[in-house]
């Protein structure tokens, strides 16, 4: 019986039973700046805790713990004297430590009838999250991303540094989501009117955390309980779990080819009072697509008839390939029936969270308000150097430069899918934009797919997969943050993956024609 200990439990007389195996449940880290006995001491707590060591519990001897966990005994003696004085054991004249009888917190971390359960009721349902990414996988598959190796981020540091440089701008600080107008702003006016022919003034712009956040103040200024707003389907699905968080009650109006589906929404507007619909009428998320001139038109004609707001996502409205872009809705006369939401972070790289609402005074005022509520101030230095890259032409040239790239990347993309996936899936090619939409036929199930690929050293997010509604077996594939080799790797191993979920298939059907 070398290396065994034996206790006696105070509440099973005259059985002695083996001690737990201390020396693998303590776990003692030589490079941790804690001093090992405080370590012994910690992990004691978390065990009694657990309930893995029971109230009552009598503990080995300095010299026997000593001894499993090769230790000098004074190591021991001092871990313990510090869980006394914590009151996590006691000491007993002539019979030893013991954990402390009157903790009681083992009791419910052990007892059945206690439910592993918060006891938030949670009104809002959210969608999957992702799933968590290994470090180790070479390749991660996002649903249309910049390439953040692109962007000039020492430049932007730089300009940083200078803002925070200058003493008056420390002073400014202070401020708040106030202002009417600051250099961010006014830059991104001037390119708001140039780049998209969008008449406004700087006093007419909102900067956010983001584009998201965007969306879900201007849902919070608008909306109230019970109000129709119209989203499309397949959609962005985080925008219309916005609209739900703030009270509004959505309807699903479907997406072809050519955008959304007007004459349903024209439909809609006859039998409810609609609100508000939420399009994203450049590349529309996730299929791509643009929603054509004439429904264009047709729908900003429907919300003078019906008076309702439109919400524009105009989240990459600077990636465009084939032809010139369509000008937004928001460049049109709509007589402040079209807001207008944009992203800074598409432009630059998804960790520069900043993004901006272009609507009426009283929105912007609104907006102010209720911003107050969750977020009192953004980041005026970031705001400020973000400021300089436009004015000193920085941004033009990486927009400009990253638009050569992203088109070549699409080309090789789309030639490669069409190569190597023919009889697999079809797409089209997006004339814009940051992903392709490929749809897989039925049975090559894309949840099966993208599971196979992580044996590639491939990772994504749960958002690149669409197959909860009917008939849709597809994936986004953000092609700009992936250079040609992993574009080849990508390509490559979903093809692998859908040939062996095909010999899968085929030996099951055999299978089943044995019996």
């Amino acid at each position: 019986m070398n290396n065994l200990v034996y206790l006696w439990l105070p509440d099973i007389k005259n059985k002695i039973v083996q001690m737990l195996p201390y020396q693998t449940l303590i776990n003692i880290e030589p490079n941790n700046k804690r001093a090992i006995y405080e370590q012994i001491a910690i992990n004691f707590i978390n065990l009694i805790n657990k309930g893995t060591i029971p109230a009552g519990t009598k503990l080995p001897s300095s010299r026997a713990l000593a001894n499993l966990l090769k230790l000098h005994r004074k190591t021991i003696v001092a871990a313990y004297s510090e869980l006394i004085i914590q009151g996590w054991i006691v000491s007993k004249t002539k019979s030893g430590y013991f954990v402390n009888p009157e903790i009681s917190v083992s009791d419910i971390a052990s007892n059945p009838q206690y439910p592993c359960k918060s006891p938030i009721a949670l009104k809002i349902q959210y969608s999957e999250l992702p799933n968590e990414i290994e470090d180790s996988n070479d390749i991660f598959i996002d649903d249309g991303l910049p390439d953040a190796r692109l962007a000039p981020y020492r430049t932007l540091l730089r300009a940083y540094k200078s803002v925070a440089d200058r003493e008056y701008n420390l002073k400014r600080t202070n401020y708040g989501t106030y202002f009417t107008s600051t250099p961010l702003k006014d830059a991104l006016s001037k390119h708001l009117t140039y780049s998209r022919g969008i008449d406004h003034s700087a006093s007419n712009i909102f900067i956010t955390n983001g584009a998201q956040m965007g969306i879900y103040l201007v849902g919070k200024a608008l909306i109230s309980k019970g109000d129709i707003f119209l989203v499309g389907t397949p959609g962005y699905s985080i925008a219309k779990q916005s609209f739900e968080s703030n009270g509004a009650t959505t309807m699903e109006v479907s997406v072809d080819d050519y955008g959304i589906d007007v004459d349903k929404i024209k439909e809609l507007c006859e039998i409810h009072k609609i609100k508000g619909i939420y399009v994203i009428p450049h590349h529309h998320y996730p299929t791509t697509v643009t929603l054509s001139p004439e429904r264009r038109n047709q729908l900003l004609s429907l919300a003078f008839e019906y008076d309702f707001v439109i919400i524009e996502d105009d989240y990459d409205y600077d990636f465009h390939y084939s032809s010139a872009p369509h000008l937004p809705m928001a460049s049109y006369n709509h007589s402040g029936r079209v807001i207008y939401i944009g992203s800074l972070s598409k432009c630059f790289s998804p960790s520069l969270r900043l993004g901006f609402v272009l609507g009426p005074d009283d929105l912007i005022d609104t907006l102010v308000n209720v911003r107050k509520i969750i977020d009192v101030r953004g980041d005026s230095f970031m705001e400020h150097a973000l400021a300089i890259l436009f004015e000193n032409g920085e941004i033009e040239r990486h927009l400009r430069k990253s638009n050569k790239l992203y088109k070549e990347r699409r080309d090789h993309i789309c030639g490669r899918i069409d190569l190597h996936l023919k009889g697999f899936a079809s797409f089209r090619v997006p004339s814009g934009g940051m992903a392709v939409w490929i749809k897989f036929f039925r049975k090559y199930d894309v949840l099966k797919i993208c599971s196979l690929l992580k044996k590639y050293g491939i990772s994504f997010n749960q958002n690149i997969i669409f197959n909860r509604d009917k008939g849709m077996n597809h994936i986004r594939l953000g092609f700009a943050s992936l250079n040609f080799a992993e574009i080849d790797k990508c390509i490559i191993s979903i093809r692998e993956s859908c040939i062996k979920l095909e010999q899968n298939n085929r030996g099951i059907s055999e299978s089943q024609q044995l019996f």
